[in-house]
């Protein structure tokens, strides 16, 4: 009788793993994408996502922020706004891709 072969060990991607720490939060993706036009303000952000409540935006453009991907500028005499960073920009050619996979998926 043969013998089976032995698999390798399967492992997870560290680096997949550290991005999706920050993209696998609900609505971090849509935040960015949200931003890629142009910055804007805290309230044009809410606006333009709709369905985001208030608290869960603040902590997302928290941790994006913390991330390195979003800037939060604050320069008088006008209001703070968030701005997409170079590494923050690096994601939007994959976001991009998903929203792509999105509209032509079959459910």
């Amino acid at each position: 009788m043969a013998a089976c072969p032995t698999l390798a060990p399967l492992t997870a991607d560290a680096d997949l793993h550290a991005a999706f720490e920050v993209l696998g939060q609900k609505w971090n993706g849509i935040i960015l994408h949200t931003l890629a036009p142009r910055p804007a303000r805290y309230g044009e952000l809410h606006s333009a996502i709709g369905s985001i409540s208030t608290k869960m935006l603040a902590d997302r453009l928290r941790e994006l922020v913390t991330a390195g991907l979003v800037t939060h500028d604050q320069l008088p005499p006008g209001p703070a706004t968030y701005t997409l960073t170079t590494d923050g920009r690096g994601l939007l050619p994959a976001l991009e891709q998903i929203r792509s996979w999105a509209q032509h998926r079959t459910t």
